[in-house]
C-alpha cells in the first residue's frame, strides 16, 4: 500500500518582474502611444488565445448589450480584444474566428457614428512583450470572461502591471484565479449577457477610491501568491522538509521571503 497527497497548488506569475517591467521607459511610452492612438476613450482589454473555452463571441455580445443599454458610453469606451493565433488549420477554429470577426464586424458597424470611434478594436496576432504590458498599463478595465479556465494568468499580470490601481478586473466566476480574486475583482457568469453588461457599465462608472481600493487587494494578493510561493508550497508538501535545509532544492528554488 502506498499513500497519496492531494493539495490546491494554484501557480501564479512572477509579480515583482511584471511590475518592475511595467514601469520601464519602453512600457509607459507603449501606453502612452494607446491613449493617444484612442484619446479620451476608456479603454476595456481582453486578452485571450483562439479557443472556444474563452467565450469571446458571448464577450462581444455582452458588449454590444452594453452599448444598447447605456447609451451614455457610446463615442467614450472602446473594446481592445487581442486574440492570439491558436490551432490553425483546424476548422472549428477557423469557424470560430470567423464567428469573431463576423461580429466584430456587425457591431462596429451598429454603432459607428463617425471615423471618431469605433467600438471594438480587434487584433489577431501575437503582441510583444512590451506591446502587451503597455495595454494593461492603458486599460480602465480588463474584461475576462472564460467559460472556463484552468488559472487565467492574465487577470494576474493585469494586476500586476497596474501601477496606479485607478483600473478595474472584470472576471468570469469559472476561471481557476477568481477563487483567489474575489474579494477585488467583479465576478461575473459569462453566459450571463446582462450580468456581463452591467458589470462594465459598474466597473466604468465605479467612485476612484474603490476602484483603487479592489486594485490594491487585488495586487497585495497576487504579490504574496507569487510564482516562489507556489514553488514553495508545492514542493514543501512533496518533501515534507524545509526546503532552506535542502541545499540543493533550494538553490534551484529559492524561497519567497529571499526573493523578496
Amino acid at each position: 500500500a502506498r499513500g497519496v497527497r492531494a493539495g490546491a497548488f494554484p501557480i501564479s506569475i512572477d509579480y515583482h518582474q511584471f511590475q518592475e517591467e511595467a514601469t520601464s521607459r519602453e512600457v509607459a511610452e507603449a501606453a502612452w502611444h494607446i491613449h493617444e492612438n484612442l484619446p479620451e476613450r476608456q479603454i476595456v482589454l481582453g486578452v485571450d488565445r483562439m479557443d472556444y473555452t474563452k467565450g469571446i463571441p458571448e464577450r462581444l455580445k455582452a458588449f454590444r448589450h452594453f452599448l444598447e443599454a447605456y447609451p451614455e458610453h457610446r463615442n467614450k469606451v472602446t473594446l481592445v480584444q487581442v486574440v492570439v493565433p491558436s490551432r490553425r488549420g483546424i476548422p472549428e477554429y477557423e469557424d470560430l474566428k470567423t464567428e469573431i470577426e463576423q461580429l466584430v464586424g456587425e457591431i462596429n458597424g451598429q454603432f459607428t457614428e463617425s471615423s471618431a470611434w469605433v467600438p471594438i478594436h480587434y487584433i489577431y496576432r501575437s503582441l510583444s512583450h512590451v506591446e502587451l504590458l503597455g495595454y494593461y498599463r492603458a486599460s480602465e478595465v480588463a474584461l475576462l470572461t472564460p467559460f472556463k479556465d484552468g488559472m487565467n494568468l492574465v487577470a494576474k499580470e493585469y494586476c500586476a502591471c497596474s501601477l496606479e490601481e485607478n483600473c478595474v478586473l472584470i472576471l468570469s466566476e469559472f476561471a481557476g484565479a477568481a477563487a483567489e480574486l474575489q474579494k477585488g475583482a467583479v465576478l461575473v457568469n459569462p453566459y450571463d449577457r446582462v450580468g456581463v453588461s452591467d458589470a462594465l457599465h459598474r466597473a466604468l462608472t465605479m467612485p476612484e477610491d474603490e476602484r483603487r481600493s479592489r486594485m490594491r487587494a487585488l495586487r497585495k494578493s497576487v504579490k504574496k501568491h507569487d510564482i516562489f510561493w507556489w514553488v514553495d508550497s508545492f514542493l514543501r508538501a512533496s518533501f515534507e522538509i524545509d526546503l532552506d535545509s535542502f541545499p540543493v532544492v533550494a538553490d534551484y528554488f529559492p524561497s519567497t521571503a529571499e526573493k523578496r
